[in-house]
């Protein structure tokens, strides 16, 4: 049975861009012959959701496009598709297209973000797991990985991986 994933890097005062959307800060964590487990953990996933700005951010860097996944572009306004690019804009319930992709094939499902796209999934329990990168910087100022929950969520903690990096991931599955 597919899992719905969130897969994020954030810093320690819980932002994932600064507010022109840069994520530069991360480029001082990119070190040779490690990748934070990405590679293992796109193996398993067939589809991706995010929402317009972190699309337009990828077809602005296509070195951050998910090259063979099949992604669905939460959004009430339609965009440039790249060149080859498997995507579908959506608007609509997230339980139906869930629904719909987990019939489709047994893969999982990535929620890239950003932070109002992964909050619709945590605040409709779509969420069975949680993988978040803690990043050692504190930008001040940015773009909130957690600024639409509607509610309190409980999640349990099952691993705990630190990184010569300083990056520590939490990874955690809903209660």
């Amino acid at each position: 049975m597919s899992k719905v994933i969130v897969y994020i890097a954030a810093s320690l005062d819980g932002y994932i861009a600064r507010k022109d959307d840069d994520v530069s800060w991360l480029d001082a964590y990119q070190i040779p012959d490690e990748d934070y487990g990405y590679s293992e953990f796109i193996e398993g996933i067939g589809s991706a959701m995010m929402g317009a700005r972190t699309y337009d951010q990828s077809v602005k860097h296509p070195e951050r496009a998910l090259v063979g996944i099949k992604t669905y572009v939460l959004s009430e306004k339609t965009m440039t598709i790249s060149s080859g690019a498997s995507v579908e804009f959506y608007r609509g319930d997230l339980r139906a297209l869930i629904s719909k992709i987990k019939n489709e094939n047994n893969r999982d499902i990535f929620v890239v973000g950003g932070g109002h796209v992964i909050c619709s999934f945590l605040n409709d329990e779509l969420v069975d797991e949680l993988l978040h990168f803690v990043v050692p910087v504190l930008l001040k100022d940015g773009i909130p990985l957690y600024p639409a929950l509607k509610k309190e969520i409980n999640l349990r903690l099952v691993e705990t991986v630190p990184y010569k990096t300083g990056i520590v991931k939490l990874h955690y599955v809903r209660n």
